[in-house]
């Protein structure tokens, strides 16, 4: 995985198959590309997207909490086509992870 580790806060917000939007505290720029896992049904798919927007979406003592929305449109047809079908089958929640390391 070339991409920029996923945040270690991040939460998932919103997943749709052309979209991934999770929470953080950290501003990723559109354009950069984040490597993550999004975990369905307790297990790990290791994804590379595109950020393609960063919105300020509250603030507290700490600073700053972003929404970070990724493109799933450069994702394989495969993995869009299992994320659709975790969507439609509408059980569990989705997670995300930072990828795991090979080493």
């Amino acid at each position: 995985m070339s991409g920029v580790p996923l945040p270690k806060d991040a939460t998932v917000v919103e997943l749709r198959p052309d979209a991934l939007t999770f929470q953080t505290r950290e501003c990723l720029l559109p354009g950069t590309t984040v490597a993550f896992s999004l975990v369905m049904e307790g297990r790990p798919l290791a994804l590379e997207a595109p950020a393609e927007a960063c919105l300020v979406v509250g603030r507290d003592r700490a600073g700053y909490f972003f929404h970070s929305r990724l493109s799933l449109a450069a994702l394989s047809e495969g993995d869009r086509s299992l994320i659709a079908l975790f969507i439609a089958k509408g059980r569990g929640a989705p997670g995300v992870i930072a990828p795991m390391v090979k080493g």
